[in-house]
């Protein structure tokens, strides 16, 4: 076989989903193997209980290497969670006049990063964001020009040292090496983003269980991230409190019967439910239970109208923002936050997949096939 083997570990606070693939052609990936479980000892992207969360991880691999019969030796995994920061950093090296070579990129780069940084932060990503040679911007790839003034812009995204090391720790424990960690929006953007989008400006939003993770690019390039703690798991959380009934039973409503629009429901549509200090069924009105999740809906993208005008880039991006992630699938929060953004919005799934993808192809998996493609990425430079 020929083709690379590439493996994603897309370690959530709602499910851990680990991925064989191969690459066929430019484009397509065909999926060998797959291993889904519910997550345990993961809340909002961080690890509360390390026997828990690693017993989960183990659980997934070992589903996909009896699904793929294939050995997992090494992996990429997912990154989420309020631990996550960033931040835009320049770097400028002299160059003698000559050509531009791959060594003095890497130097501006390394300069780049020559910024204080606490003991307890662990460097993500150091990704290239702009690049101006002798006072000339715009150019997209240095090498072969000539010039005496290298000066590259670059994101620098950080964790907390010893949330990384857990979650090492979590994956390290069933027998796979992490060979690199990605933040779960950039994964996401692999798949849901043209490029198109990405030269015009435009937000991607990854909505997951406990916490919605955002990217925006500019020009093609990541020019912001930022990690939101609220996702899909508050929005059951205000169910079970609002209708007083238990989680798991307002995790079941919320799918089969949630809306994030109150005035999208009839007023003469009820459910029947078990409530809590009831001893017979009741009769909850849909519109009631939409009002609950709409109310949340609605905050959480205010949180992120916020999170871009804080970024400024709020006028840069006519391709508006595109929703993915498995809380993207809650009817009618396209609605919400086309009213709240007042920009363009579509939700996003992965394409051009082939194998063992049913029940896959949904914006839950974005990361997961993200993580692939970043996966890729890492053989080819390899």
């Amino acid at each position: 076989m020929d083709e690379p083997i590439v493996v994603g570990i897309d370690i959530g606070t709602t499910k851990i989903c680990t991925l064989v693939a191969r690459l066929e052609g430019e484009t397509d990936m065909r999926i060998l193997g797959n291993g889904i479980v519910p997550s345990q000892g993961i809340k909002k992207g961080i690890v509360v209980d390390i026997t828990a969360a690693s017993d989960a991880v183990a659980s997934s691999v070992e589903k996909a290497q009896r699904s793929s019969g294939l050995e997992i030796a090494s992996a990429v995994v997912s990154m989420a969670g309020s631990h996550v920061s960033s931040m835009n950093s320049r770097g400028v090296v002299g160059i003698n006049g000559g050509e531009i070579d791959q060594n003095d990129l890497d130097r501006a780069l390394e300069a780049a990063q020559a910024v204080a940084m606490p003991h307890n932060r662990e460097v993500i990503h150091v990704i290239q964001r702009g690049i101006t040679v002798d006072g000339q911007e715009g150019i997209r790839s240095p090498i072969g020009f000539k010039g005496y003034r290298l000066e590259v812009e670059a994101h620098i995204i950080t964790a907390a040292a010893a949330t990384v090391e857990n979650l090492r720790r979590c994956v390290e424990s069933s027998g796979v090496e992490v060979s690199n960690f990605v933040l779960n929006p950039l994964a996401s953007a692999e798949v849901v983003l043209s490029q198109t989008e990405r030269e015009m400006g435009v937000c991607v939003l990854d909505i997951g269980g406990g916490t919605s993770d955002l990217a925006i690019y500019i020009n093609g390039d990541v020019w912001h991230t930022n990690v939101i703690p609220v996702g899909g798991n508050q929005v059951t959380s205000d169910i079970a409190i609002g209708l007083r009934i238990p989680l798991d039973l307002a995790e079941d409503v919320k799918l089969k019967h949630g809306h994030a629009v109150k005035t999208e429901i009839n007023q003469d549509d009820f459910i029947t439910l078990k409530v809590f200090g009831e001893e017979a069924p009741q009769q909850i009105s849909k519109r009631d239970l939409a009002y609950i999740i709409e109310a949340r809906v609605d905050e959480l993208f205010t949180l992120v109208q916020q999170e871009i005008r804080r970024s400024g880039y709020d006028s840069m991006l006519p391709a508006g923002i595109v929703l993915t992630g498995g809380t993207s699938l809650l009817p009618g929060i396209r609605t919400v936050a086309s009213r709240v953004l007042n920009m363009p919005v579509r939700l996003a799934k992965p394409e051009n997949l082939v194998g063992l993808v049913d029940k896959l192809q949904s914006p839950a998996y974005s990361t997961s096939f993200g993580l692939l493609k970043w996966a890729e990425m890492f053989n080819m430079a390899a």
